[in-house]
């Protein structure tokens, strides 16, 4: 059966029919049914995914554009499959919690649909010129959702968004580009497949290694940007302060893990064949992002910015992960992807839930919500509690295995995350916890309602699955165990690397 094509499929036709249906209800029911079948699907795909094969699993693969040697090539391993998992239960759970929404409902949920199709695609894509194309289709919903349904400076922020991530990905493109001119196949043709061209890139009789060297750069821009890293994190904050809250929510959730899916798939298989200084710039880069973006995170007055500069931070551990080239790092680091992925719905769900019921996100305007508010204030807490690393959810442990791995090949830099930014991650937390829900009531809220049910449900399934994947993160982790040894390729430590 077809699983990933289906999967891709249906969401699209969703979108389609959504984008002309004439009512709020016959859109929203159109996507929410075009997002169950999806993660029915993911779902039986993770029941027989078989964890200790080495090989891509539901492989599909047809020839697209023979003349230039671009096929339709699609399947997942430890790396996609969890990511693939993630984006439908958050497109599921997305739709739920935009119940409500009155503006345009058709084409807001076709959007979001869209952007579904793009995701998926992304993490299932083997060959590039197919990668490239899902990468960029991404870039349409998400420029609509915050152009039209975002805030005060929305033209600016979409402007911004698009502009910094296109032209990342122009530069990937033309490493892309590079690494399909310089490889011929054994009959003289060139081809786009992905599993292909990293393997060849071993070889420095076919890449020398100053060319290498110039496409792992073009190719690692594309990620940095995306995930987004330091300094290239500032497009993040005003896209999320104007995006509408389900914007927000897949942006974070699904977007910005494309760069990091990015870093697995393309970026490790490569990092043992390049100058070993880029080893050494990643860490710097990876430590700068949890660190300033902590502080960063600490210094905001806005709800909402506080949390996505709190993304720019926990995405640092990704990269961290990655970089340190140990089992567990890797392995970490890609539990920290998923783990990331729900957390931050509850985050975002949780700012965009207090803008509408009580008129602003500005901590110091609020105070006391949970005495209105308490099923929703609990949520909330749950949320911030996860996100800070609280033992039991799945932040925990994913960030628990980073540090553990990464401390055995970049001990410095894993000692600078510890001492300097876990404090302050809870610090930014709880402040804004206790400042948001507790203390008295002011009078002006003494009317505001609980959250809808819509919304308290959404919330409600993200915060059991954080707390089922921090009890028994086994259920994940199991299924990257294989994929982690697989991008390492033949083991190779930093020291054979030569960076320590």
């Amino acid at each position: 059966m077809n699983y990933i094509s289906l999967m891709i499929a249906i969401p699209l036709i969703g979108a389609i029919i959504s984008f002309f249906t004439r009512t709020r209800a016959q859109a929203r029911m159109v996507a929410l049914i075009a997002s169950l079948v999806p993660l029915a699907i993911s779902l039986q795909m993770y029941m027989g995914f078989d964890k200790t094969s080495k090989i891509m699993q539901f492989v599909e693969s047809y020839t697209w554009i023979p003349s230039i040697g671009v096929k339709y090539t699609v399947g997942v391993d430890g790396i996609g499959l969890p990511l693939v998992l993630l984006s439908t239960i958050v497109s599921v759970l997305v739709i739920i919690y935009s119940w409500g929404e009155d503006k345009r409902p058709n084409q807001f949920f076709a959007l979001l649909l869209l952007n579904e199709v793009g995701v998926l695609g992304v993490f299932t894509a083997l060959d590039f010129f197919l990668f490239y194309i899902f990468w960029e289709i991404v870039l349409i919903p998400m420029f609509f959702l915050i152009g039209v349904w975002g805030g005060p400076r929305k033209d600016y922020a979409a402007i911004k968004f698009f502009i910094y991530t296109h032209v990342a990905s122009l530069v990937m493109l033309l490493a892309i580009f590079a690494l399909y001119f310089t490889y011929h196949m054994p009959d003289g043709s060139r081809t786009f497949d992905m599993l292909t061209l990293l393997q060849a890139t071993a070889d420095p009789k076919i890449f020398p290694p100053g060319l290498l060297n110039i496409i792992f750069a073009g190719l690692l821009l594309g990620f940095l940007v995306k995930m987004p890293a330091f300094p290239f994190h500032t497009w993040l904050p005003d896209a999320h302060v104007e995006a509408p809250t389900a914007g927000s929510v897949v942006l974070a959730a699904l977007l910005l893990k494309m760069g990091g899916y990015g870093i697995f798939r393309v970026i490790l298989p490569i990092l043992p064949h390049v100058n070993k200084i880029f080893v050494t710039v990643i860490a710097i880069i990876a430590v700068l992002s949890i660190v300033y973006g902590a502080f960063l995170a600490l210094a905001q007055k806005d709800l909402k910015k506080m949390v996505a500069y709190s993304s720019v931070s926990h995405m640092g551990f990704v990269t961290l992960g990655a970089v340190a080239f140990t089992w567990m790092s890797i392995q970490g680091a890609m539990f920290q992807q998923f783990s990331h992925g729900l957390i931050t719905c509850v985050l975002f769900m949780s700012a965009g839930t207090i803008q509408h019921t009580v008129g602003t996100r500005v901590i110091g305007d609020l105070g006391g919500l949970a005495d209105r508010m308490p099923k929703f204030a609990f949520l909330m807490l749950a949320g911030f509690l996860a996100s800070l690393g609280l033992p039991g959810m799945s932040g925990f442990v994913a960030e628990f295995m980073v540090l553990t791995g990464s401390y055995a090949t970049l001990p410095v830099f894993t000692m600078i995350v510890v001492f300097t930014s876990i404090a302050v991650t809870a610090g930014y937390h709880l402040w804004a916890t206790q400042k948001v829900l507790f203390g008295p009531i002011l009078k002006k809220y003494l009317q505001v309602h609980d959250a809808h049910s819509y919304e308290l449900f959404s919330m409600s399934m993200i915060i059991l699955l954080a707390i089922l994947f921090g009890v028994r993160p086994n259920l994940i982790t199991d299924i990257m165990g294989v994929a982690a040894y697989q991008v390492m390729g033949p083991v190779v430590t930093l020291t054979q690397m030569g960076v320590i």
